[in-house]
């Protein structure tokens, strides 16, 4: 019946922030397998609504919620995206129920469908997704472990196996699967061994015994979101930026001389008239503030190619006042940072909101700082909720990662929160600390340790922080390997399925 999707969607959106119930997420996944599954203790339930409906309805119902914030923009950005999502999770739900019907819900091959799904939504569509996999909603000091081994996609993989193997224990019978109820009891020892393995192993990552003292400023806006529009915005966040910067102090918190320092300003707190890569009045007015502090800066801002083009930018000035180095963004928002099929879309009036498309970045760039050379990387925005461009940095050498992002059309929603999530993952999965700085908040420091959050900001003010970092440089498992776990188990999933197929009839 409908309800058992509905209840799991609901579920799903009340594990996240705001609500932070993420316990729920364990019978939020098990309830949606049930659901979707073709298990005779059920069927009588389940028989008269096909499983892609099923999916639908827990996919719009989870991620209208979850995403609810982007409804700042307007409904046309946020009814599209959720109904996309409900026709992904539709269509995984047919691919599913239909694979476990015809291998007798062999579970190698279930999981196998579930890994690949995980990896399909982090590149697709129009270079992927990844808001709200299972495992961001665990990120904890007691799952590091996990993170470190397998990363979020991973993490979230053996959560979803695990919930699909304890559903498939309890309410199948023989004639149901392939498998014995004693066969999944095997399989649960066998899990909770390699598992159990993993949650007490440390792993080994070499740490850089130096400090960075970084300031994060939050200048907000006088008038976020898209939509709203007030008189000389660009000019008057730039400035808000520069005045508190003028308001730090020469001395530094740490006590060590060659500490190196750093002042972060977020995504589009420069940009147009006020960028130090074009205007040379804005650089000498930054310059003056680098020198004065002795720290490097780290500036995010736009700037305009063309009528047609714009270009992101994460620029890194020096302890000198100069220009040392440029990060452009690679990952463009759809419909927000660019128009897909742009040619065919003119018509419709919302998007003339989004006048350019941007020009994407070739890669990551890392930047050295102060005296010890200390390696940083910037992504910035929704990049930041990527796995794979951190993970890049991090194999690139970077020893701190920074994301500068806006957030101001997430209004007062959890979205921030769920961002933090997500940056949060990232950092214990690769063992670097993170610093998240908003132009509307929330801003964060990030421990790359136990993934917990030092500081944080609050929604659309103005503040500063500062903080002292660590710099690390070894690599955890997933940082050297990235997702091999999942690719594992789809080769399996496809081993089992050609058993099953042509050997195991």
């Amino acid at each position: 019946m409908l309800l058992s999707s509905l209840l799991s969607g609901v579920l799903y959106f009340l594990s996240f922030p705001p609500f932070d119930l993420w316990f729920l997420i364990f019978p939020s996944l098990g309830i949606f397998y049930i659901s979707i599954l073709p298990i005779e203790k059920v069927k009588n339930l389940n028989s008269a609504i096909s499983p892609e409906i099923h999916g639908f309805i827990f996919g719009s119902v989870a991620y209208g919620v979850l995403l609810f914030g982007i409804q700042s923009i307007g409904l046309e950005a946020w009814i599209p995206l959720t109904i996309l999502m409900g026709l992904m999770y539709s269509l995984f739900a047919k691919v599913f129920s239909y694979f476990g019907s015809k291998t007798k819900n062999n579970f190698f091959v279930l999981i196998g469908l579930i890994s690949i799904f995980d990896l399909l939504r982090a590149y697709f569509p129009f270079g992927g997704f990844p808001w709200g996999y299972p495992s961001t909603v665990l990120v904890d000091s007691l799952t590091k472990n996990f993170y470190r081994a397998y990363g979020p996609i991973g993490f979230s993989l053996v959560i979803e196996s695990l919930i699909l193997l304890l559903v498939l224990f309890l309410f199948t019978k023989s004639r149901d699967t392939n498998f014995s109820n004693s066969s999944y009891l095997r399989y649960f020892i066998v899990f909770f061994i390699v598992f159990g393995f993993t949650f007490f192993q440390e792993i080994p990552v070499k740490e850089i015994y130096r400090d960075i003292e970084i300031s994060i400023i939050q200048g907000n806006s006088p008038c976020p979101g898209a939509k709203n529009k007030c008189e000389n915005e660009r000019q008057r966040i730039y400035e808000s930026h520069l005045n508190l910067t003028k308001s730090l102090s020469e001395n530094r918190i740490s006590k060590e001389e060659l500490t190196p320092r750093i002042i972060v300003w977020p995504e589009s707190s420069s940009g147009f008239g006020n960028d130090p890569g074009i205007n040379q009045k804005t650089l000498e007015e930054i310059s003056y503030e680098a020198e004065r502090l002795n720290a490097s800066f780290l500036i995010g801002g736009d700037r305009p190619v063309d009528l047609n083009y714009f270009e992101n930018y994460g620029i890194f000035i020096n302890e000198n006042g100069e220009i040392a180095g440029e990060y452009l963004k690679q990952h463009p928002v759809p419909f927000g940072e660019y128009i897909p099929f742009r040619r065919y879309l003119d018509w419709i009036p919302p998007l003339s909101l989004v006048p350019r498309d941007m020009i994407r970045g070739e890669g990551q760039e890392i930047f050295e700082l102060g005296q010890k050379n200390i390696k940083i990387s910037s992504v910035i925005s929704f990049e930041g909720s990527f796995e794979r461009y951190i993970r890049r940095s991090v194999q690139g050498g970077a020893e701190l990662i920074f994301i500068l992002t806006n957030q101001a059309s997430y209004g007062e929603s959890g979205m921030s929160d769920q961002f933090i999530l997500m940056s949060r993952a990232n950092a214990v999965s690769n063992h670097r600390d993170v610093v998240h700085a908003a132009i509307t908040g929330k801003s964060a420091f990030i421990s790359g340790v136990e993934g917990k959050v030092y500081s944080s900001t609050e929604l659309f003010t103005e503040d500063i922080s500062t903080r002292l970092l660590t710099p690390y440089s070894g690599k955890t498992t997933y940082s050297e390997l990235g997702n091999y776990f999942n690719y594992l188990i789809i080769i399996l999933g496809l081993f089992s399925f050609l058993y099953f197929r042509f050997v195991n009839r």
